[in-house]
């Protein structure tokens, strides 16, 4: 952060009035969207650098809709909400519409809904289906209905807001209307951006000149440099920048702090972040700072970046994230700033800018603009605020601070301010900073030095939970810096500019007269680590935060806290101690130790003031004994700390709100006073694998997660003996665990079971169909359990039932009561001993014959699950009468699996009445000879590894119009012949009319190292150029035709943005060269195939990438087409590169479409 500021005038765009963390938030029904437009959506924005909240895996799966989905919402910019024909069906998108319109109303947040096929009209008046969801929703919550009338009422009012009708925007065509969301959402953040740069004072011409050193069109790497003091804007300049270019280029990333942040968390820490950024990969792991050097000067040296290194302070920062111009690729930018001038000298920066100070006149502006909210001065005010200005000095930061410190204030104010400036000498810039600070109240300047000691960059909650376990006011105290311009809050983080925090270390230090063992607070790992090895530690320490970057051996000495009877707070972590002290402080609030070497609490720490005990990877064997009265104590966590053998006495400790033991692995009981911790709401013993028991009773009125799996030894489940509203889920997995006590009907509360692997568990007790709020149960891996309870069909809103890998040979009659369920997975119930699939769904639906093993019993029908959207029923042994007739019933069925089964022919399963299925999987299904006839909505068929499959029967997908991806690797009756290659020929023309007429793309991946004669353009090898002709691009050209001849068992490729599988498939890399000398690089995913399983034999990938996909993704990023005059097309990884045989390429133009069909 920097000290150009914004002035304190209104403004009507959302993100000046609230923290905006996410520019757009995404409001959709997953199973309706999410394998296509959703994604689609979201990949154009993350390309264009729009920071978009997509709900998948970042809200964990099973809690209802919570605090922490609607502050994603409260944070958003945007609201793009995509009405689909089961939106109205989820009560979870129904509560996001209503947080959403409520936004919309007050806090100004822009709305922006995609009718995606629903017509608006029926989403406006709620008819139809929409209707009948509504109608549902009333019988469901009938003690609730207000809470259906905010619904309706939300959803009218969404609906109203101007938006996008898909069915008839470009003929449906998909990619035209993402673009065109697209260039909306960015035609609104320019505005916004816009509006906040004129509410910059002096940021116009300053951004102005540093822009003008800028050659957008250039083809070379740029690198420029801000330097100037502390507080003078620098980092605001390169952030006006940066929101204003960040568009034109492929990558983009914003490294604040570059110096502090690797000081704190090392150089590869920042690496990771530069690299996931640019490259949208998620989860990436760096070993050293060696091997992230070397992933970015190779996956960096091809792409379009726009780099910002924030505050950089040592030449080693530079030398790890962007040393040298040929790193990165043409076109790119890097802009760094920095204190150091010569630094930048050092490294050749291309340009230099210095940031100057304000001139009066701004001076005058930016101080009014926080003292008065106005542009200038009060009237009688010019003449003194024209003193402040001349002590104060042109520095944006000392201006802000001094202004939003006299905001509201008198003459009398002004006047003693005044006093205090002329008393400090000229450029003592941190001293005029602390009148801020001497205007604070006792409790605040507390809070401001805990934050600017410990808890700068630390999240806003966590910081006020510590701050409040100290009697302090937190929510108050924070708002009053954030008034003062002390410190603001970003993306849910405390943040506090570097010379304010230096500030408040010069208090700390004059405080103590510089001596170390006097400071109040310790926060220099060399400070601290001088103090405790030396014993100075006395009473004004109150706090101590020691987290080093990398582990490391330290020297505390036996007394080393001795005499810090009033230390409040001690963070130690990543240090090594192999004596620990002798004595702790007994007014210590808040301890965290990671890796506390001794064997127990020292004997003489009373501990009476605990509120929060972290002591994870300990070596404490008894962390005390008997009983010790610890009523203050809320949190207590020793995860991985192997060598406790024993659960302490909570009897004194009636407050407990969270008990973490996970991995403690020597622990074999649970005292019988944790089954009494009335606070208590989380109770995490994850991984205790010698634990055999817990409390034979368990009355824990507040509990809201019970975490036990991975307990190997755990055998029985206690007894609820009272009702437990609040508790939500319970995570029993591969447990010992053989039955449930009836009793678990208390727990009414109850969202989500796992019971996954409890590989003894033999069967569910009765009254598990009384728990009415579950949606969630996994059974999968529970082997030895042989039947589902009858009453599990009472539990009317469970949506998810995993029975995977069981052995279930029959099934509840009731199970067709679930009419919420929405996932119903059996995959691998190699149980089921008849061959006909008797364990389940041949007894639902066949009547019984005599002849029949009692154990088949009988099932009616499917007819009660309309809500199924995923049907998982491979690897089952499953014959072709297995299944069953009316599978037609499931009316919202999207995806159905049945591979790994014995089918041979099943073509009377109806699987063409299935009104919705898009996705068909018939994996390893060897003995299947025919392929059955699939709905017209059919876009994924699957058929991997279907070795009895022949070339004939195969020929039935060519009448689908909607077919996006097929794959029939290691097929291997459908060896290349002519039979096969007049199917290829075929598939190919069906769909490249398809994709011609709807600009729609498809992959098809067959066995076989042909490539057809219709490409005209064929290369051997692993890479291949294109040179295209003067007059290629015109009004008629489509796109590109791709054929791939490759080994599949030596590939692997990224399937989904962001990850990368072990999975064989075809991601092609297109370099694009022009006549301005500029070249760009794009990656598209042009299919994978549905197994993982090694081929032998050499495939062949055909591919259609429709030119307007590509172009609406990257036209920023690259010149117009009629400057192209050459392609590369190529294949990699991450990893390594990609062994391709051979290429076949075809432009694609709209007249082919006759010369095919002729």
């Amino acid at each position: 952060m920097d000290g150009l500021a914004e002035t304190g005038s209104s403004s009507s765009s959302a993100s000046s009035l609230w923290p905006c963390t996410y520019d757009v938030f995404l409001s959709f029904r997953g199973e309706d969207v999410r394998k296509n437009f959703v994604d689609h959506l979201y990949t154009a924005l993350q390309q264009r650098g729009i920071h978009t909240f997509k709900d998948d895996e970042k809200l964990e799966r099973g809690k209802s809709i919570s605090p922490s989905l609607f502050k994603a919402i409260e944070e958003s910019m945007i609201s793009i909400i995509i009405f689909s024909q089961n939106y109205a069906s989820s009560s979870w998108c129904l509560d996001e519409l209503v947080k959403i319109t409520q936004c919309m109303k007050l806090r100004g947040q822009i709305v922006l809904p995609v009718f995606y096929d629903v017509d608006p009209s029926v989403v406006r008046k709620q008819k139809a289906n929409v209707g009948e969801f509504f109608a549902k929703h009333e019988l469901d919550f009938i003690d609730d209905g207000e809470r259906v009338k905010r619904w309706r009422t939300a959803m009218m009012e969404a609906a109203n807001v101007s938006g996008w009708d898909l069915p008839n925007i470009a003929n449906g065509h998909e990619s035209k209307c993402i673009e065109q969301i697209v260039e909306c959402v960015m035609e609104i953040l320019d505005h916004t951006a816009s509006d906040a740069t004129e509410n910059l004072v002096g940021i116009r011409s300053r951004m102005g000149t540093v822009y003008s050193l800028l050659n957008l069109e250039s083809d070379k790497v740029q690198f420029v440099g801000i330097w100037g003091m502390s507080g003078i804007g620098k980092t605001t300049i390169a952030r006006a920048i940066y929101d204003k270019i960040f568009r034109y280029f492929q990558g983009t990333t914003f490294l604040h702090e570059v110096g502090e942040n690797s000081a704190k968390h090392g150089i590869q820490h920042l690496q990771q972040i530069l690299l996931s950024e640019l490259l949208l990969l998620k989860d990436l792991r760096i070993n050293n700072v060696f091997e992230g050097t070397s992933l970015v000067r190779r996956r960096l040296n091809g792409k379009r970046v726009l780099i910002v290194l924030d505050d950089v302070n040592h030449g080693n920062q530079l030398d790890a994230l962007a040393k040298s111009h040929d790193w990165f690729g043409a076109g790119s930018i890097i802009i760094i700033t920095t204190k150091d001038k010569q630094l930048l000298r050092q490294y050749n920066v291309d340009k230099m800018y210095k940031v100057s100070l304000l001139n009066t006149d701004e001076s005058i502006e930016l101080l009014s603009s926080y003292a008065f909210q106005k542009h200038h001065p009060k009237s009688g005010y010019g003449e003194i605020i024209a003193e402040v200005v001349r002590y104060a000095g042109g520095l944006p930061l000392a201006l802000k601070v001094l202004g939003s410190s006299l905001y509201g204030g008198g003459m009398i104010e002004w006047r003693e301010t005044v006093e205090r400036l002329k008393q400090i000498p000229e450029g003592e810039i941190v001293e005029k900073l602390k009148v801020s600070f001497n205007g604070l109240s006792e409790i605040d300047q507390k809070i401001f030095l805990d934050i600017a000691c410990f808890f700068k960059g630390k999240k806003k909650g966590s910081v006020i939970r510590i701050l409040r376990s100290f009697s302090f006011t937190p929510v108050i105290g924070i708002r009053n810096l954030i008034e003062k311009s002390l410190v603001t809050v970003s993306k849910g983080r405390i943040v506090m500019h570097q010379l304010i925090q230096e500030m408040g270390w010069c208090i700390v230090r004059k405080e103590a007269s510089n001596n170390l063992g006097k400071y109040s607070r310790l926060w220099s790992p060399d400070d601290i680590l001088h103090v405790l090895s030396e014993n100075t530690g006395t009473e004004a320490v109150e706090g101590i935060w020691l987290h080093l970057p990398i582990p490391k051996d330290i020297n505390v000495g036996a007394e080393a806290f001795k005499y810090t009877d009033n230390l409040r707070l001690l963070k130690i972590h990543n240090a090594s101690v192999s004596v620990a002290p002798d004595c702790l402080p007994n007014k210590l609030i808040w301890l965290h130790w990671h890796g506390y070497p001794m064997k127990s609490l020292p004997a003489g720490f009373r501990a009476e003031r605990l509120v929060c005990l972290k002591m994870q990877y300990s070596r404490v064997v008894h962390l005390w004994k008997g009983i010790k009265v610890l009523h203050k104590l809320k949190f207590l966590n020793l995860s991985h700390s192997q060598k406790l053998v024993s659960c302490p006495d909570f009897t004194g400790v009636p407050n407990l709100e969270k008990l973490v033991l996970e991995d403690c692995s020597s622990i074999i009981e649970i005292h019988p006073s944790v089954g009494y911790l009335k606070n208590l709401v989380l109770l995490n013993l994850k991984n205790c694998r010698n634990l055999k028991s817990l409390p034979n009773n368990i009355r824990l009125d507040n509990l809201e997660t019970l975490i036990l799996s991975g307990c190997l030894k755990l055998a029985n489940f206690p007894e609820i003996t009272s009702d437990m509203n609040c508790l939500s889920e319970v995570y029993l997995e591969a447990t010992d665990v053989k039955e449930l006590p009836s009793s678990i009907e208390r727990l009414t509360g109850l969202q989500l079971m796992n019971l996954g692997y409890c590989r003894n568990l033999t069967n569910l007790p009765k009254t598990i169909g009384r728990l009415k709020s579950l949606r969630i149960l996994i059974l999968s891996g529970c082997s030895k359990l042989e039947k589902l309870p009858e009453e599990l069909g009472h539990i009317a809103i469970l949506e998810e039932l995993y029975c995977d890998e069981t052995a279930i040979q029959s099934s509840p009659s009731s199970i067709t009561l679930l009419k919420s369920l929405k996932i119903l997975s059996f995959h691998g119930c190699k149980g089921m001993v008849s061959q006909t699939w008797n364990s389940l769904f041949l007894a639902w639906l066949r009547p019984r014959k005599h002849n029949q093993k009692p154990t088949s019993l009988m099932f009616s029908s499917f007819s009660g699950l309309f809500s199924l959207r995923k049907l998982d029923l491979s690897d089952c042994c499953m014959l072709d009468e297995g299944i069953p007739s009316d599978l037609g019933c499931l009316s919202s069925l999207v995806e159905l699996n049945l591979s790994g089964n014995n089918f041979v022919d099943i073509s009377q399963a109806s699987l063409n009445m299935l009104p919705r299925l898009r996705i068909l999987e018939l994996v390893s299904c060897e003995r299947l000879e025919r392929l059955p006839e699939p709905p017209t909505t059919i876009e994924e068929v699957f058929a991997d590894n279907c070795t009895s499959l022949m070339t004939d029967n195969v020929r039935i997908l060519t009448y689908y119009k909607m077919l996006q991806r097929i794959s029939f690797t290691n097929c291997v009756g459908l060896l290349e012949n002519q039979q096969m290659h007049d199917m290829a020929t075929s598939l190919w023309l069906h769909l490249f009319k398809k994709c011609i007429v709807k600009s729609g793309h498809f992959s098809i991946y067959l066995p076989g190292e042909q490539v057809p004669e219709w490409f005209g353009y064929k290369l051997n090898g692993t890479s291949v150029s294109m040179q295209l002709p003067n007059d290629w691009y015109n009004d008629k050209f489509m796109g590109f035709a791709i054929c791939v001849v490759s080994d599949l068992e030596t590939t692997w490729l990224s399937v989904h943005e962001g990850y990368l599988q072990e999975m064989p498939g075809i991601s092609i890399e297109f370099t694009i060269k022009s006549h301005l000398r500029r070249s760009t690089s794009c990656l598209m995913n042009i299919g994978f195939v549905g197994t993982n399983k090694n081929v032998a034999s050499d495939h062949t990938c055909l591919a259609y990438v429709p030119f307007e996909d590509y172009w609406s993704m990257y036209k920023n990023h690259i010149d117009s087409p009629n400057n192209w005059y050459q392609i590369d097309f190529s294949a990699n990884s991450l990893r390594k590169h990609i062994f391709l045989k051979s290429w076949g390429i075809r432009l694609v133009y709209t007249d082919d479409l006759q010369i095919f069909t002729s």
